[in-house]
């Protein structure tokens, strides 16, 4: 009886399903040819589709387009030709094709070409970035604009006390960024070994990101003063490739040119500070540049089981864009208008493959890269953001060169199991080239050190192991350690204030040799993670199982740990995750698939509250630490159920149904008292209780029909609903009345969403 009621759902859905598609059964429709004929020449196609969102939402629509409540009309095709297709003996075709042209993520193009002679494409595609509809500031300007000014605004003191005319300046402003692409590419053959291939691609990004503006004390006004604006970006990137390419009947080799040309409409931005009544500032955005690269890589197999191939490359970027800067904040004129950067890259790679014997397969590997930065290096004497604290501080050109080894083996033990060892060296060298020797005084000594970690060496091993146990079950299992060692330079004098604080001329003259800049201001033991010593461990795991013919079960796992060798900094980071699948096939065109996923990543840290060689402050013992955890975990849950063959084999029913959970976990805490007594009694510490979780959830249904009107004509109808919950402390902050004294508010809010999606759509094939 319980088989009977469902069999009678099943009816009743299909019977609703089809009410929805008859009314498109009478739209015109062609025959497809035969089946032999459709292989031979692929199908063009034609869709509209239509959309109604229930919701305005920039996080729902942050890349689709479906940002805002209402209807949209969508679309798309795919149409080909040419006697290429279902002839013997043609050799031309062309392909017409466009996506979601109804949308902001939309993109077209087309291409034609004779086959083994030539062929021209050009492609056009967009995509819309919606970052914030919750963003509200009182500066007047456009969005994608560089000038923000505060006409009527007045002054502020303190941004949890302004009055209420100020507060009614406040407006919303929509914040998002686009991106519009156009590329070309064209080739030709010469003859069966000599072709030649181009590509050329022109990209425009416009609109703006949120960035913090940082004012400055210009005018008497007290410093470091925040406003969160909206950055422009007024891009255009050209790149460009040219290359000729050889085939021979044991070798293949390609010579190319690649360039790329970054321009910037804007060299910086204006904007009115809230703390002065007429003090206008400026910020610089990024600056234009151009890279120049020489390629040739190639192969040739020595014999039927050896092959060798490998490839150099040299490239030369370059950046003069004029400087963008408030003069005010200069102690001394720049002693240039531009960076004058100039770089140089080198690459080269060689890697030898050997197919021993049917059983054993080898290979070997290098990879040269040199990064070498001729940028003139110049010492810049300015004020910091608060007015005082004068600093002269070099800019330095980094140079990195990095060599890279590989040897590798693969063993087969039987026909159902392999067993793969790895070996790589990775040695790294950072330098500056004539640091510090330019304009600007004082001026360093030759050979002086840049960097606080001039070299980093790692080894890595790795196993990995197969097993086919038998047609219904696979394993693989895998296993490496990298020990990662760096050198230390505690006499290094990087561009910033040493330990000491020497900031002016005189006194960095007057002190102690071997004291200024040491250990470039990081405390003694203390060293950034991605340059710090560190031992890695990786285990990763995985099964595929077939119990019974319909039913496939898959599971996964990976671990990591890394030990980090520094006194202070990261101590140690893990990360692991589990996944599992399955697909149960419980008729011939009914599925059911299942699948979980869960990831968590920790890190934790100790670092010093105050250096070694300083004096205690009045609050804080000599030698104290602090500890801090960060613990990202995510669980990903989610079925899909599809049914076709219902309504005599044209009616197809899907659902899914999925649910993600995101938690992020953020705590410092004090491994000591203050010595002015509990550190919770200090209106200045707040590490007394942990801090709230980062969480987000969503939620996802979508149920979907697709019914074949005709041979030539397919109908789909559909519903979507999606949820996000965000919890983050952090939009805390920005709210008015909330804020740090010094920062202006904006009112943004975290992105949590419910939208509900209905859409219908038509396919006709030709």
């Amino acid at each position: 009886m319980k088989a009977v009621k469902g069999k009678m759902k099943v009816r009743v859905l299909v019977l609703a399903v089809q009410g929805v598609l008859a009314a498109m059964a009478a739209m015109p429709a062609q025959a497809q040819d035969e089946t032999g004929a459709s292989l031979k020449v692929p199908p063009n196609t034609v869709e509209v589709e239509v959309l109604n969102v229930s919701q305005d939402s920039y996080k729902f629509g942050e890349y689709t387009g479906l940002n805002e409540s209402g209807a949209y009309v969508n679309g798309g095709f795919g149409i080909r030709g040419g006697d290429g297709y279902g002839s013997e003996n043609g050799t031309r075709r062309w392909e017409l094709w466009g996506t979601d042209l109804g949308l902001t993520s939309r993109s077209a193009g087309g291409s034609v070409g004779d086959q083994g002679r030539w062929n021209l494409g050009l492609s056009f595609d967009q995509l819309t970035h919606y970052t914030s509809d919750s963003y509200q500031t009182p500066y007047s300007g456009n969005m994608g604009g560089n000038n923000f000014s505060l006409p009527s605004f007045g002054l502020v003191a303190n941004t949890r006390a302004m009055s209420a005319a100020q507060v009614s300046q406040f407006q919303t402003m929509k914040i998002s960024n686009d991106r519009q692409n156009t590329s070309l590419t064209g080739g030709y053959f010469i003859d069966r070994r000599w072709n030649i291939k181009v590509d050329f691609n022109h990209l425009e990004q416009s609109g703006a990101k949120l960035m913090a503006f940082g004012s400055s004390a210009v005018g008497g006004a007290a410093g470091e003063r925040i406003s969160i604006l909206p950055m422009p970006q007024n891009y255009t990137t050209d790149t460009a490739t040219a290359a000729l390419n050889w085939v021979g009947d044991k070798g293949h080799a390609t010579a190319s040119y690649f360039g790329s040309f970054f321009r910037d409409k804007y060299n910086g931005v204006t904007f009115q500070t809230w703390q002065t009544a007429t003090a206008t500032q400026t910020m610089s955005t990024a600056p234009s540049n151009s890279l120049h690269q020489l390629n040739l890589t190639g192969g040739y197999a020595l014999s039927k089981r050896t092959k060798l191939a490998g490839g150099v490359s040299y490239g030369y970027n370059s950046q003069n864009s004029t400087y963008a800067y408030d003069t005010s904040d200069m102690v001394t004129a720049s002693p240039t208008s531009s960076l004058n950067g100039s770089i140089r890259t080198t690459h080269a790679d060689l890697k030898l493959t050997d197919q021993t014997t049917r059983d054993v397969a080898l290979s070997a590997g290098l990879k040269y890269d040199h990064r070498d930065n001729r940028t003139s290096s110049n010492i810049y004497n300015f004020r910091s953001i608060d007015g005082g604290n004068i600093a002269n501080y070099p800019n330095a050109p980094l140079s990195i060169r990095k060599t890279q080894a590989e040897l590798a083996g693969d063993y087969r033990l039987s026909a159902g199991q392999k067993v793969r060892l790895a070996y790589n060296h990775d040695d790294t060298r950072r330098w500056c080239n004539d640091y510090a020797t330019g304009g600007g005084t004082p001026a360093y000594a030759p050979g002086t050190n840049c960097v606080t970690v001039p070299r980093t060496k790692e080894d890595k091993i790795g196993a990995a192991y197969r097993l086919r146990a038998s047609d219904g079950i696979s394993l693989n299992a895998g296993y490496s350690y990298s020990d990662r060692k760096s050198d230390r330079d505690l006499e290094a004098r990087p561009p910033m204030i040493g330990r000491d604080g020497n900031p002016t001329a005189a006194t960095i003259a007057a002190a102690p040799p071997g004291t200024t800049g040491l250990n470039g201001g990081e405390f003694i033991g203390f060293n950034p993670f991605f340059e710090a010593s560190r031992k890695q461990h990786m285990l990763k795991a995985g099964t595929n199982w077939e119990p019974i013919d319909p039913l496939s079960l898959g599971f996964s796992a990976r671990y990591t740990h890394d030990g980090y060798g520094t006194t202070y900094g990261m101590q140690r980071g893990e990360s692991w995750g589990l996944n599992f699948d399955s697909t149960y096939r419980y008729r011939e065109e009914g599925s059911v698939t299942a699948y979980a996923t869960y990831q968590q990543r920790k890190r934790e840290m100790t670092n010093l509250a105050r250096s070694a060689v300083s004096a205690p402050t009045a609050t804080v013992p000599s030698g104290a630490t602090w500890n801090n955890e960060l613990k990202d975990t995510d669980t990903t849950v989610g079925l899909n159920v599809k049914q076709g063959g219902l309504s005599g084999g044209k009616l197809t029913l899907s659902t899914d149904l999925t649910y993600s959970y995101a938690k992020s976990f953020f705590d410092t805490s004090l491994n000591y008292d203050l010595l002015s007594g509990n550190p919770c009694s200090s209106p200045n510490v707040y590490t007394c209780v942990g801090l709230p979780d980062i969480k987000s959830n969503l939620f996802q249904f979508k149920l979907k029909g697709d019914y074949q009107v005709t041979k030539s004509s397919k109908a789909a109808v559909g519903y979507l609903y999606q949820r996000l919950k965000a919890d983050d402390f952090y939009y805390n902050g920005l709210q008015t009345g909330f804020t740090p004294t010094s920062v202006l508010p904006t009112n943004q809010t975290a992105p949590s969403y419910s939208v509900s999606v209905l859409f219908a759509n038509w396919i006709y094939t030709f």
